[in-house]
């Protein structure tokens, strides 16, 4: 299994390269798609979509978020925001990945992909797709304390009891159920609670600061993003080219709901910024 030993961690990560009949050139260079996933999930999540998009060209670098999936939780390491996104930034530096990354964030995935975005002064990043990202606010920071106590009262069976259905839309297969159970019953329930307190206490990225194109990608029944939450990060960003997808009947997990509806808009919007 691959691992990188970044910021004092060792995380866990995938490098899915396109065919070799991928022809690129100065005026159509390879482009890296970096995915970021959500609370409770692993860079599993991505897999389902993950073929398609390397077979249009693109190579695809997951990561396992400190915590999560087979990057193990290092207490005096500690998660934030700005922790993740150095982690992120570090794998890249190791790959040695400096252009034409278009970063990719599922939930959590996507204050972190905003973050890079408003922070990158290299022009490493060339657009940003956030799929049901979170907007942090007050409302969200008290839930997720919420969440903190019963994963610490009744352990992570309490949680995998519950979001499988709660969070998911009325398309959701009960295969998918199972699949988001077993990525919560399996997560460490530190690293869970880091994560938890993470989104709790994470700031609105400058989204003022982002001018390279942006894709978001919404469940219509995501309770966690509601209409305002997408309208405050649409209109944050000052990119010329802005695009909204709502899936119906699709709730958080997009990816693992509608798979085939994810990386078609996802492949489309690649594929208008070559």
């Amino acid at each position: 299994m691959p691992f990188k030993s970044i910021n004092s961690k060792s995380l866990y990560y995938t490098d899915t390269q396109p065919p070799t009949s991928t022809t690129t050139t100065t005026s159509n260079p390879l482009t890296t798609l970096l995915f970021l996933h959500g609370l409770g999930s692993s860079s599993s999540y991505y897999f389902p979509i993950i073929p398609h998009l390397s077979s249009l060209g693109h190579r695809c670098i997951t990561l396992d978020t400190h915590g999560c999936g087979a990057s193990a939780y290092n207490p005096a390491a500690g998660n934030d925001i700005a922790r993740i996104a150095s982690d992120a930034l570090g794998l890249l530096d190791a790959l040695q990945i400096n252009e034409h990354v278009v970063v990719i964030g599922h939930s959590m995935g996507g204050i972190v992909a905003s973050q890079l975005a408003a922070c990158d002064t290299s022009g490493r990043f060339t657009a940003v797709v956030l799929i049901g990202p979170v907007h942090p606010n007050p409302a969200a920071a008290e839930m997720f304390e919420k969440r903190i106590k019963m994963v610490e009262e009744q352990g992570m069976e309490a949680i995998a009891t519950t979001v499988p259905q709660s969070a998911t839309g009325t398309r959701c297969s009960t295969l998918v159920h199972a699949f988001i159970r077993q990525f919560l019953i399996s997560t460490d329930p530190a690293g869970y609670v880091s994560l938890c307190r993470t989104i709790a206490e994470a700031s609105v990225p400058d989204y003022a600061r982002i001018e390279i194109p942006v894709l978001l990608l919404a469940g219509e029944e995501d309770k966690s993003l509601p209409l305002s939450a997408r309208t405050k990060i649409l209109d944050g960003y000052k990119s010329q080219t802005k695009k909204l997808n709502v899936l119906s009947g699709i709730g958080h997990w997009l990816v693992l709901e509608a798979p085939e509806e994810v990386q078609k808009a996802i492949g489309e919007f690649l594929n208008e910024l070559s």
